[in-house]
């Protein structure tokens, strides 16, 4: 195969991954060499991409020579591997392939990829780059043995305490100037000094931000003392044009006095030439203007039509120089308005942007403090290596040499990502190798990070010179540019394989509208042109599909929809008495929530729906919403670590073993305990007792209550224990795992805790601090095949399909946020800001008069188009339904409805523009349905594969793990242990032998030839045992008429262990024994009880228990009383 690089624009749902999969395959196939693979480099952007592919490459290696395939997993499989062949023999026709020959090289390729896992490179791009950094530690000044960092906020947060320690009394110290100006700034905003710390994190999160490297790297080049010249410039300016502007408007408002003219003596009163002078004092600002201001001087109309005749001779007296005055103004808008107006804009940020350097140098410190490197910083560090270097040497350092770069996602892969594989992939062209990038340039909505749409449509266009020119690293990059131009072969996958017709034509006629009624923004067009367009798979019966879209409002009725014909029905929503008028939000949610009522009235499970938010904010609004509906959800909250009862138990329990004193603490450990371990709500009367306990500043009574309730927890003991065998510990005690159904809730903890405890320390305090911060960043992996809707965003929704989706909240802006920042390069003949090249200023539409009104225009664009590509990927996830409910806030009235040409404001306009466009939009009508699904039930068949999860945790004590060859020093312990405590010990030991009593001459004899015993000892245990055997309450259970199973272990369905000393098996009832040292507490009821609860799981309906107290010769006996005895702590 010749040297080709190929640009595959993938749409939603055409097979991207099939794609990859295909052509990785064919490059590892197309030799007989079985170790070629090692040469093929694929790179995806997230774990779970990387895990797919590694999945699907396997699969169909492994399937490809499997014999027990189904019918129809074979006839895929075959048609794969017939298309492997085929284009095999096309791309090297100089060769002779055959299915049985790729047949037998896939057999092969399979074993050795299985041999030599570890140089399969199917990796996301940060494992790749940190691969890099790892071979080139000593050149980038980097530890060889460094960690890294993933945690952004506990960093910034470091740097910014770390920034502010630094501040001293001294007027000389330039920093602490800086800081102590800043926050005299913030105060004359009217914003609090005290948010001072929390407004400079937020503003450093944009050194972590590839999407502004370069811009931040220009301002590292100046120092603080540079900063303060370009401040006292700016505000120079700034100072000498308001003084200018405000003279000339204070002499305007001299002269009406003088002239005694008042406001309504002239053209528009207020409005007009008065209101124009009066306004420069107030404030200046060079882009105002007032019409009427400029019809006075320009129509000559300067009279109210009620002006006095006394009126107009004086106006008529002062026009002239009032018209010069205007006219001044005027010239010095014309002149500074740009200038001026950039100064605004940049001073604002100016304090910011200045101790971004200290910030950065704070983050150095940190670093190197703790041996880390941060993975924002890795793409940053490597650029200059990987692009000055010759790429053979990188490829000898890191050990490996890639033939074939193949990366997906490549419409999110940043400026930087790219610039580093650049030269990998022109190495492998020069060199006659294929390469492949798979991306859509429409699914492009990572840009927050770094993602860049521009690079995969430029490169899909062959117009490149765009992404190397006027950009850092130009010259170096334009060169490995020009040399992929030559190779580039676009290629476009257009047939949706995953929705139904009806869905593909809305899609497409939607969003070609869109584009149309768009001209202005020339990058969008090119997105959505003529060849976005999808197709449906020939020869498939796709149609069915059913499309609707919904729109509500505040004060919209609690009425339902029939959502078959469109009209509201006069039946109301669920929960609701009597007509009432909801929000938006309320009427959304209703309408959410009969829809998936519909659904599954219509055949579809609750697994089948997923509803896709823009925000975290308002999925969390419909998650909580459905739950409390009795509805089982999956969303980022159910996932969360911090929303399991399990998990909070364990964190109160540690909250009370740091702090003892924590009265919060104690009373939420006691009310767990009682909700998750007995399975109980605490009444009244228990509450008011916790209540107590929790303010008792003796904390042994928190510990006395949980013996009270069976749980034996020891304050010392446990608060010993290294942070991971705490929580083992506090598991294994309250019969955590399986409570709840969160056993991978606890599982996730387990390696959360250990982590940190080889990380950090096994401090529980900073334990618990480190907790706090990060507990909202902290879930398990969302659970397959469990049968509850899905609630996500729309960007983790990205790759996705589900057959019904439902999209609320359909009114996201089109436009950038209120505050949001744009960096920007000054260009050269800008010279008012001196050495600052560089600027960050609020996006706003001041900024279209200055010098900055390119790079204004192009944020616009790029924000549309982001927020319409959120729209469709939004709109490209159903199989078979889609639902829209859109704000009808703006579209209530006609007189009100939003323009239909310009730049739509939001999604919901846009809605509102395409039915318009349809002709079926209808002033009063909120539900549209433009395609009518047809009516099916849902078989869903059971899948041949069957999930096993771990729901239990094999754990003791790691005292009880010693295991110790000799018999006799598990018995004895002479420094630790009272003689009566060993003589019960061997006692117990003897007891575990015996089944039946003549069997004890035997036994002890046995214990003696093992050294267990003496034989002087013999005597006084024989008697005791004797006692034991003879027992009225205990001799019928060492008979033959009874069968005797000791210290059996019984395995339950969740594979936990339970051993009582002695099971005796007694006609239809069963006796459990335990032998314990005296004085009786509790727990030991407890552990009797809990192993008869297995027991009647095993079908016995008579279960006893009896212990037996060495020394007093006690017998207890009871039968077990059920479930309500277990809750209720009675035994």
């Amino acid at each position: 195969m010749p040297s080709v690089f190929k640009i595959y624009s993938s749409s939603a749902g055409s097979g991207k991954t099939y794609n990859l999969t295909k052509e990785y395959l064919k490059l590892a196939l197309h030799t007989s060499d079985p170790d070629y693979y090692r040469g093929i480099l694929a790179i995806t952007f997230t774990n779970d991409a990387a895990a797919e592919m590694k999945e699907r490459i396997l699969g169909a290696l492994r399937n490809f020579n499997d014999a027990t395939l189904s019918e129809k997993e074979k006839q895929k499989s075959e048609s794969l591997l017939r298309q492997i062949t085929e284009e095999l023999q096309a791309d090297y026709p100089q060769e002779q392939y055959d299915l049985e020959e790729v047949r037998r090289r896939a057999a092969t390729l399979f074993r050795q990829i299985l041999y030599n896992y570890s140089d399969f490179s199917v990796s996301t791009i940060d494992s790749f780059v940190n691969k890099i950094v790892q071979a080139f530690t000593r050149e980038l000044n980097i530890p060889q043995n460094f960690e890294v960092d993933l945690d952004s906020n506990t960093l910034l947060s470091t740097a910014v305490s770390l920034l502010l320690d630094k501040v001293t009394d001294s007027k000389d110290d330039l920093l602490s100037q800086t800081l102590e100006q800043y926050a005299l700034e913030k105060a004359r905003e009217g914003k609090s000094w005290t948010l001072l710390p929390d407004d400079l994190m937020d503003f450093a999160r944009n050194l972590l931000n590839e999407q502004v490297y370069e811009a931040i790297t220009d301002l590292q080049q100046l120092s603080l003392e540079d900063f303060k010249e370009v401040r006292e410039q700016l505000y120079l300016v700034q100072q000498q044009v308001a003084e200018t502007v405000q003279e000339a408007a204070q002499q305007a408002m001299q002269l009406f006095e003088q002239a005694d003219v008042s406001p309504a003596d002239l053209y528009q009163g207020n409005r007009g030439i008065w209101s124009y002078f009066n306004t420069w004092l107030r404030s200046v600002d060079l882009n105002y203007g007032n019409n009427y201001a400029r019809q006075t001087i320009e129509d000559d109309k300067w009279y109210a039509g009620k002006a006095s005749a006394y009126a107009k001779a004086q106006i008529e007296s002062i026009k002239q120089p009032l018209t010069d005055l205007y006219y001044h103004i005027e010239s010095i808008k014309e002149q500074y308005a740009a200038t001026f107006t950039l100064v605004q804009q940049v001073v604002p940020h100016l304090y910011k942007v200045s101790l971004l350097n200290e910030l950065e140098k704070c983050l150095q410190e940190i670093k190197l403090d703790k041996n880390t490197v941060h993975i924002s910083e890795f793409n940053k560090r490597i650029i200059d290596i990987v692009l000055k270097e010759p790429v053979p040497f990188i490829y000898e350092r890191l050990g490996e040499k890639y033939r074939h770069i193949l990366i997906d996602e490549f419409q999110d892969t940043s400026v930087l990502q790219w610039n580093n594989l650049l030269p990998l992939v022109d190495n492998a062209l020069a060199s006659g190798h294929f390469s492949m990038v798979v991306g859509d340039a429409k699914q492009a909505i990572y840009r927050w990070r770094g993602g860049e749409m521009e690079q995969i449509l430029h490169l899909y266009k062959n117009s490149t010179r765009q992404l190397y020119e006027n950009r850092r690293h130009g010259p170096l990059i334009r060169e490995r540019y020009e040399s992929v131009d030559q190779a580039l072969q676009p290629q476009n996958l257009s047939v949706n394989f995953r929705s139904r017709s009806e869905i593909i034509d809305f899609n497409n006629e939607l969003f070609t509208f869109i584009s149309q009624g768009h001209q202005e923004f020339g990058m969008f067009t090119s997105i959505y042109d003529k060849d976005f367009t999808q197709q449906v798979p020939k020869g498939s019966d796709k149609s069915g599909g059913h499309i609707q879209i919904m729109f509500t409002h505040d004060d919209d009725l609690n009425y339902k929809y029939n959502l078959n014909n469109c009209e509201r029905t006069g039946e109301l929503y669920e929960g609701y008495q009597h007509k009432e008028l909801l929000t938006y939000d309320e009427s959304t949610l209703n309408m959410v929530l009969q829809l998936v009522q519909q659904a599954k009235a219509e055949g579809y499970t609750l697994k089948d729906i997923a509803i896709l938010c823009r925000t975290n904010q308002k999925s969390k609004l419909i998650a909580k919403f459905l739950k409390e509906r009795k509805y089982d959800i999956i969303s980022q909250d159910s996932l969360s670590l911090q929303f399991a009862e399990v998990i909070n138990l364990i964190i109160a329990m540690f909250r009370v073993f740091n702090r003892p004193n924590d009265s919060l603490a104690k009373s939420e450990a006691l009310y767990l305990v009682c909700k998750v371990s007995l399975g109980v709500i605490p009444d009244v009367e228990m509450t008011k007792t916790i209540a107590d306990i929790a303010n008792d500043r003796e904390n042994q009574s928190f510990f006395d209550q949980l013996r009270v309730f069976g749980f034996e927890v020891q304050e010392r003991e446990t608060g010993n224990l290294s942070i991971y065998e705490l929580t083992e510990k506090l598991i294994r005690i309250f019969d955590l795992l399986g409570k709840n159904n969160e056993s991978e809730y606890l599982f996730r903890f387990l390696d959360l805790v250990l982590e940190y405890s080889l990380k950090h320390s096994n401090n529980l305090n900073n334990f618990l601090a480190y907790w706090d911060v990060q507990k909202e960043k902290l879930s398990i992996n969302t659970p397959k095949d469990r049968d509850a809707v899905t609630i996500t965003s729309i960007h983790k929704s990205k790759g996705l399909a589900y057959p019904i989706v439902i999209i609320p909240f359909a009114d996201w802006s089109t436009e950038p946020k209120r505050g949001s920042l744009m960096w920007s390069a000054l260009p050269q003949e800008v010279s008012v800001t001196g050495k600052l090249r560089s600027v960050a200023v609020n996006i706003s539409s001041k900024l279209e008069n200055t010098t900055l009104a390119k790079q204004y225009s192009t944020e616009l664009e790029k924000t549309f188009i982001e927020n319409l590509n959120m729209l469709y990927v939004a709109l490209t996830r159903p199989i078979d339904r889609l639902y829209l409910i859109g704000n009808a806030k703006d579209l209530l009235e006609e007189r009100k409805a939003p323009k239909l040409d310009g730049q739509a404001k939001n999604v919901s306009h846009i809605l509102y523009r395409y039915l318009v466009y349809k002709e079926v939009w209808a002033f009063g009508q909120h539900c549209y349905q433009l395609a009518q699904g047809r009516p099916q039930s849902i078989n869903h068949r059971p899948t041949d594969e069957k999930a096993y999860f771990l729901d239990h945790l094999t754990s003791a004590d790691w005292e009880q793990r010693l295991k110790i060859k000799q018999h006799a020093n598990n018995v004895f312990d002479f420094e630790t242990q009272t003689v009566q405590r060993q003589q019960n010990r061997k006692l117990h030991y003897a007891l575990a032998r015996i089944a039946f009593a003549p069997e004890l001459d035997k036994v002890l004899r046995q214990m003696g030839y093992e050294g267990i015993i003496s034989e002087r000892e013999k005597p006084e245990l024989k008697q005791k045992l004797t006692q034991v055997l003879n027992h009225p309450k205990l001799g019928r259970y060492f008979t033959n008429q009874v069968v005797v199973e000791h210290e059996k272990e019984v395995l339950d369905a969740r594979a936990y262990l339970y051993k009582p000393d002695r099971i005796v098996f007694d006609g239809e009832a069963v006796v459990l024994m335990e032998f314990k040292t005296p004085p009786p507490e509790p727990e030991h009821k407890y552990k009797l009880d809990h192993y008869a609860v297995r027991f009647r799981q095993l079908g016995y309906q008579q279960v006893k228990c009896v212990l037996y107290y060495f020394e007093t010769e006690q017998v207890l006996e009871w039968q077990y009383g059920g479930k309500k005895a277990e809750q209720l702590g009675l035994f």
